[in-house]
């Protein structure tokens, strides 16, 4: 298995008018990607962009975000609670983007500066038009159809996140195209970790049209929270987590998987809270916005009369761990931009 290493960029392999005409306005798109469904690809997309968009509205920019919902299932519309609502075309716009029959359709303020271009089944259709596609250059065309949509609106936005789906290789090569950066959730099972070569296979493809694509770190995501040991100092108080038992286990083989590629894994790790995660797709919101919803004053009486037995302590420790972790996936990019733009 092979990744790129991260102090290198590789060489695009053609068009390069039209590849160095759109990699300056692409410089903050971030894909979600993991070859394996279940890897909590569609939970990090949503709660990131809804937290980069609230951070973005607290401090009075003009700017925004945009999340892309590239899985036939739509389940970003679930998460930010716009699937089947005014505005949701299931996908077609893109299809329309690889076509080369219209633009993007763009649903605005899903959250105060967090913008939305809808997935859904329709985008099923997108394998079928990408197969039929048998000379190299209608093919490159197609591939790189995103990335010079995206060029177009990336000016409006701060960041652009997009959702990939599981096992849908020409939905991925599109969005790998488009991408300065490759978010990789990996979750406890061993399937996830096999996904990371799916990952691999898609920055083959990707690079020879995209020179600037660039991993930027391992997610865990889902695991147990008895796997994860309080640190205390003389006083009692938690100073710090110590990872035990399988979650220490599974980092060891991840960093195993990923050799010497120099992609590192996040310290913060996305605990496992089955019903946070329901609830949160029930009411389309994300993690802090649940938080915010079990803390309030009828959030008791719902959950009697619903025998709900999700507490407010549960949700906001998600919401705190998603905080934390993007935090540390933003400071990497910004590193890392920094080092490439310089």
């Amino acid at each position: 298995m092979t990744f790129p290493h991260t102090a290198s960029r590789s060489q695009a392999w053609s068009t390069q008018e039209i590849v160095e005409s759109i990699r300056p306005k692409l410089r903050r798109v971030m894909i979600v990607l993991n070859n394996k469904g279940g890897a909590g690809k569609t939970t990090t997309t949503a709660n990131i962009s809804a937290q980069l968009a609230a951070a973005l509205h607290a401090a009075g920019s003009s700017k925004r975000v945009l999340a892309i919902d590239l899985d036939p299932q739509g389940n970003l519309g679930l998460d930010l609670g716009h699937q089947g609502k005014p505005g949701d075309d299931e996908g077609q716009s893109v299809i329309d983007v690889v076509e080369g029959t219209g633009g993007l359709h763009i649903i605005k303020d899903v959250r105060p500066q967090l913008d939305v271009v809808p997935g859904g089944k329709i985008l099923k259709r997108i394998t079928a038009s990408m197969i039929g596609t048998r000379s190299i250059d209608p093919r490159r065309e197609i591939l790189l159809s995103l990335a010079e949509a995206l060029a177009e609106v990336a000016h409006d936005y701060e960041w652009i996140l997009i959702d990939c789906p599981p096992n849908l290789a020409d939905l991925q090569h599109l969005a790998a195209v488009a991408a300065e950066y490759v978010l990789i959730p990996v979750c406890f099972d061993q399937g996830a970790i096999q996904g990371l070569e799916g990952v691999s296979e898609v920055f083959d493809v990707a690079t020879r049209l995209n020179p600037s694509i660039t991993p930027l770190g391992v997610l865990l995501f889902g695991f147990d929270r008895q796997h994860l040991r309080k640190i205390r100092d003389e006083d009692g108080d938690v100073i710090g987590l110590k990872e035990i038992g399988f979650l220490a286990k599974k980092r060891r083989e991840i960093m195993e998987v990923l050799g010497d590629s120099g992609i590192p894994i996040f310290q913060t790790v996305i605990t496992r809270a089955v019903n946070v995660a329901d609830q949160c797709r029930k009411h389309g919101r994300v993690f802090a916005e649940l938080a915010d919803l079990t803390a309030g004053s009828d959030w008791k009486r719902h959950a009697k009369q619903h025998q709900l037995t999700l507490s407010t302590e549960s949700a906001e420790t998600s919401a705190i761990e998603m905080e934390e972790a993007t935090a540390e996936i933003i400071k990497r990019a910004m590193t890392l931009e920094a080092e490439a733009y310089a």
